[in-house]
């Protein structure tokens, strides 16, 4: 059985390899929205920008797959991962405010 320590180091551990598009997109978020931006409207904000939209249908047009294969593959980690960015979101969050 893991211990809440061993969690807390292994979350620790997985936020230093968090993805950059991951991070990227959290931060423009709450730069965005403000600080005060619940973690569910940042969830819901990635699953946006990921699902089926305007993107999908140009890449079509173009005859390519390349962001519907992206788009998968981001909002498959999203929903796999959503431990992952409650924690990147309380990172980002608390440095923004000390930043401000």
């Amino acid at each position: 059985m893991m211990l809440q320590d061993d969690y807390e180091l292994l979350l620790k551990r997985t936020l230093e390899v968090a993805p950059d598009w991951l991070i990227s997109d959290i931060q423009d978020i709450l730069k965005n929205e403000g600080r005060h931006t619940g973690v569910s409207y940042v969830i819901s904000q990635l699953h946006d920008r990921y699902s089926f939209s305007f993107r999908h249908i140009l890449s079509a047009i173009n005859f390519s797959d390349e962001w519907t294969r992206v788009s998968r593959e981001r909002l498959s980690f999203i929903d796999n991962n959503i431990e992952v960015i409650v924690a990147l979101y309380n990172d980002l969050k608390d440095k923004i405010a000390k930043n401000e």
